[in-house]
């Protein structure tokens, strides 16, 4: 038991904190004063940072610090764009400290660092990006007509009113506790709102968080079961090399399948952080998306009298990371690359791949600023970057064969496919948890690396059929439209 204690101390005392965070929420969240509720987030922040990091926790403070004295002083035109090089200036700085003669921060002050890049780059590009859009809305306040009118209450716009925090409001953003120590990420506007609107008063915050806390035991049990079993340095050792090559073939499947759990523990540990605090919660009626918030009517919303706000049903959406259900069932890589950590997804996809400005390169940069987010080692970019491969194939088969089957043959189709997915995210995730390129190459090796030699396969064979099956039915697709517009 004392071995267990030591060997995993750093977890138990990450555990332990998570849950105290949790614990806190309820009294946290029944403050009245909003100048004091800020001041008490932003202060059992910093304690946190100093508890997790202790003399390491001059990084994360001095880099918040600096990251939000740059987007105050640059203006607003260019704030998010020297905010982004900063943070990840410092990011590679902090975890190359050993290279300067300074100590090796922590795993979990990594995770900090990690989540305050986030929020400085994430709220430089809220305000960059809602001063853009007021400025083009004013540009075509004239000229919208009736029809576009009505197209903009179906569906909000990203940016509805400028944003734009003072000093101390950036401070208190970047530094509240909740969501510190493993996000979930949320934008400033989620932020804000939580301070001065009346949503958490109301929402059944404690029934959430119950809701939510109820698998985490699961998870962590079999966490600890299978990192047991089936250990990772395994893998390097000539017992592995020994066994069958099916033995070897599944085994990142146990790696991947314990890895899992441990995020899905600490990702509904840190839900459950906001969710006991009221953060994050909104009206169901703005058909809130993870990391965004309202996206139908926020305006409307906002305005929502007390009255109003006690009827209303609530959700926590907005700071929902894993959809867990989706990642062990979804068919597609694709797909289940959209409900895993799906708050940094959303970042991703706001600051990297939708303001990218080279259309053709914007998945390389969402992909690119991903790896380097997660840390430098080789095998973020074998786990990350590789995805692209396996997507060209999977779109292919997906369009020839599942997306037109139906009854028994889709459902086969279904689990081929995903057993295919699921195996390439196992290769890959062992890539992940190795880290370094001499590790990779050892197991790699020992499996002749014949997943890449799969890909190729398919890759090329789907190519092959696409040209002959493929291009007939669009022909046959596009002659349908041609008559339909005809008849029309």
């Amino acid at each position: 038991m004392l071995s267990f204690v030591t060997k995993n101390l750093n977890d138990i005392i990450y555990l332990a904190l998570l849950l105290s965070s949790v614990a806190i929420g309820p009294y946290y969240r029944s403050l009245k004063s909003i100048e004091t509720k800020k001041w008490v987030g932003s202060w059992l922040g910093i304690l946190l940072i100093l508890i997790v990091s202790g003399y390491n926790a001059i990084h994360p403070i001095l880099s918040a610090v600096l990251g939000i004295l740059a987007i105050k002083l640059v203006t607003v035109k260019y704030c998010h764009i020297v905010s982004f090089f900063f943070m990840f200036g410092y990011l590679f700085f902090f975890r190359l400290a050993n290279k300067f003669g300074l100590p090796l921060p922590s795993g979990q002050t990594n995770l900090i660092e990690m989540i305050l890049v986030l929020r400085i780059v994430g709220v430089a590009f809220e305000i960059n990006g809602s001063w853009l859009a007021m400025k083009k809305a004013k540009k075509k306040e004239n000229e919208l007509d009736n029809s576009k009118d009505a197209e903009m209450i179906q569906k909000d716009d990203e940016f509805l009113e400028l944003i734009n925090p003072s000093l101390l409001d950036l401070f208190h953003y970047s530094f509240n506790y909740v969501g510190l120590l493993t996000g979930p990420y949320y934008r400033y506007r989620t932020f804000d709102d939580y301070f001065h609107l009346p949503y958490s008063k109301y929402a059944d915050c404690m029934g959430f968080t119950i809701n939510t806390l109820k698998t985490v035991p699961l998870y962590i049990s079999l966490y600890l079961a299978l990192s047991n079993l089936w250990p990772l340095e395994y893998v390097l050792s000539e017992d592995h090399n020994n066994r069958s090559f099916i033995y070897r073939m599944l085994y990142p499947w146990a790696l991947f399948t314990a890895f899992r759990q441990r995020i899905y523990s600490g990702m509904t540990l840190a839900e459950s952080v906001c969710t006991s605090a009221g953060l994050g919660a909104y009206p169901v009626e703005g058909q809130n998306r993870t990391g965004h918030g309202p996206t139908v009517g926020y305006m409307k919303i906002k305005k929502m009298t007390d009255e109003e706000a006690k009827i209303a049903q609530y959700d926590f959406n907005t700071v929902e990371s894993m959809d867990v259900w989706g990642c062990e069932t979804v068919v597609t890589l694709r797909d289940s690359m959209k409900v895993w950590n799906k708050a940094v997804q959303y970042w991703v996809a706001m600051v990297v791949y939708k303001r990218f400005p080279i259309k053709p390169l914007k998945i390389h940069a969402a992909l690119f600023v991903s790896v380097i987010w997660h840390g430098i080692h080789a095998g973020y970019f074998f786990c990350i970057y590789f995805c692209p491969f396996y997507l060209m194939a999977e779109d292919i088969y997906y369009k020839l064969y599942y997306k037109p089957a139906t009854g028994l043959k889709k459902n086969i189709i279904g689990f081929i496919m995903w057993f295919l997915r699921s195996h390439s995210e196992s290769y890959q995730a062992a890539a992940f948890l190795l880290l370094t390129f001499d590790r990779i190459w050892i197991y790699y090796s020992s499996m002749y690396h014949y997943w890449y030699g799969v890909w190729f396969t398919f890759l090329v064979l789907g190519l092959i059929l696409n040209q002959i099956y493929g291009r007939p039915k669009r022909l046959q697709v596009e002659e349908e439209k041609k008559l339909e517009s005809k008849n029309k």
